[in-house]
């Protein structure tokens, strides 16, 4: 998926793959959110505390070098090549959660995302080297739209999948 060239682009692309995916928990019930049939033997509500995740673990990083911190990524306690595992955290953190509830929170990380997009510059978002935790190769859009746009369509994609093969619906 090839990168937007300002940030208004962005945002937009962003806003709808947030709204697909919310729109497409729309009509998952109680008896239906915590089944764990989805690929990965994964249920709706893992699927979004994954998201939340991961979103949070992004805004930690740009908040750890705004304090001067060196941000620990992905985080305390995990390499990049433990992110099974680290996943399995998010789950459990959600385990006694709705799916009602992770949608509400979803919904205001998704808030805090834009807001701290909007009140980047061109020049932070879209040119590499502005923040350490980016590293040397990638723009912050990059880091960005790996841990958002590009998750949200795929967890929108599984979800679907699922639908069909146990309902029957689109």
């Amino acid at each position: 998926m090839p990168l937007p060239s300002t940030k208004a682009e962005f945002l937009t692309s962003l806003r709808k793959a947030y709204e697909k995916l919310d729109a497409e928990l729309a009509d998952i019930g109680p008896e239906r959110e915590r089944d764990a049939g989805m690929e990965g033997d994964i249920s709706c509500c893992d699927l979004i505390a994954y998201q939340i995740g991961w979103g949070r673990l992004l805004m930690s990083w740009e908040a750890e070098e705004k304090a001067g911190q060196k941000p620990v990524m992905p985080t305390e306690g995990y390499k990049w090549n433990q992110l099974g595992p680290l996943a399995r955290t998010f789950y459990a953190e959600a385990e006694n959660k709705s799916l009602g509830d992770l949608r509400k929170e979803f919904s205001e990380l998704f808030g805090e995302l834009c807001r701290w997009i909007e009140s980047l510059s061109e020049k932070e978002l879209l040119v590499p080297h502005q923040r350490k935790w980016t590293g040397e190769k990638w723009p912050m859009m990059k880091w960005v739209q790996v841990n958002t746009v590009a998750p949200y369509g795929s967890a929108r994609a599984k979800i679907r999948r699922w639908k069909r093969l146990t309902s029957g619906s689109d």
